[in-house]
């Protein structure tokens, strides 16, 4: 169950964040190797002029600067190959369909069996409708 979070500035073209967001979820099942309905994306704006790259701030997306922030959450995914892979390809989806030029920053969190509830049901590896 992959879920990414972006946070980033105000996009060029904001019409896009629907479509990559999803396109980008289907890339991450497709190579994760799930139904791509158990891959959630969220996406948070940042107000303009509250991200600074040390003393630089900046009121919308550059192409070169300030990526937009992510954070990748794997329930206990099968090996370091697979994460790298899902990594590539979510940060590749993602800057493709946002036409960032791969100006993207992505973070790998992993989520432990026991220490997840979905429901009412606390998730342990081998559940197969996690999968």
């Amino acid at each position: 169950m992959p879920i990414l979070h972006i946070k980033a500035l105000p996009q060029k073209d904001s019409s896009l964040i629907k479509s990559a967001l999803k396109k980008t979820c289907i890339a991450i099942a497709k190579c994760y190797g799930c139904d791509e309905k158990h891959v959630w994306a969220t996406w948070a704006e940042i107000k303009p002029g509250l991200y600074v790259e040390g003393s630089n701030d900046a009121s919308s997306q550059p192409l070169d600067t300030h990526p937009p922030i992510c954070e990748l959450i794997m329930f206990e995914p099968k090996s370091i190959d697979v994460v790298q892979k899902v990594l590539k390809i979510a940060s590749a989806t993602l800057s493709n369909e946002l036409k960032l030029q791969n100006n993207v920053f992505i973070i790998y969190r992993k989520a432990n069996s026991g220490e997840v509830i979905f429901g009412e049901d606390i998730v342990f590896k081998g559940a197969a409708d996690l999968d």
